[in-house]
């Protein structure tokens, strides 16, 4: 059963709680170098945006860091991206780029705050209605400072869509 969480800037929607199968499954996908995956991952999160009624314009994604594009060979979330935005007909944009330089695994929440505000840039102005992909909304910061910026790119309204919540 997906899930929803409203904040101040925006609402998010999961298709699960990051734990048992989902969560082996994320895992396997993103440091297994399984990328097939994409696949399956793409159509638990088309069971999220199908549920909850969104009149986006285009999909964009969190980009992956640079040293994990490097270690993986793909943009995880970038796939899943082009794969949604096939199913629903709908332009995938590529708007934020990525600059991090270290991994969250085990940082507090400001840590991840902090880590957010420098990790992120937009690469080119749009405007419209957008769905924002992740895969794991642990403390939300990646995805609340990607909403930030595509703001400020020109984009008018953002629906986020994550995989799964920690």
């Amino acid at each position: 059963m997906p899930l929803r969480e409203k904040n101040e800037f925006f609402d998010v929607y999961f298709y699960g709680r990051y734990e048992s199968m989902l969560k082996k499954l994320i895992l396997v996908y993103k440091n297994g170098h399984h990328w097939r995956l994409y696949k399956l991952i793409s159509q638990l999160l088309l069971k999220t945006i199908t549920r909850y009624q969104h009149d986006a314009d285009f999909v964009t994604w969190v980009p992956s860091s640079f040293s994990s594009l490097e270690s993986r060979g793909f943009d995880t979330m970038g796939l899943i991206a082009k794969s949604i935005g096939k199913s629903l007909n709908i332009k995938v944009v590529k708007i934020l780029d990525s600059y991090a330089k270290s991994t969250k695994k085990g940082m507090s929440v400001s840590e991840r705050l902090a880590l957010a505000k420098e990790s992120f840039t937009y690469i080119r102005k749009m405007y419209g209605r957008f769905i924002l992909i992740d895969d794991v909304y642990t403390t939300g910061s990646t995805v609340k400072e990607c909403v930030n910026l595509l703001r400020k790119s020109g984009v008018q309204k953002v629906y986020v869509y994550c995989v799964a919540r920690a």
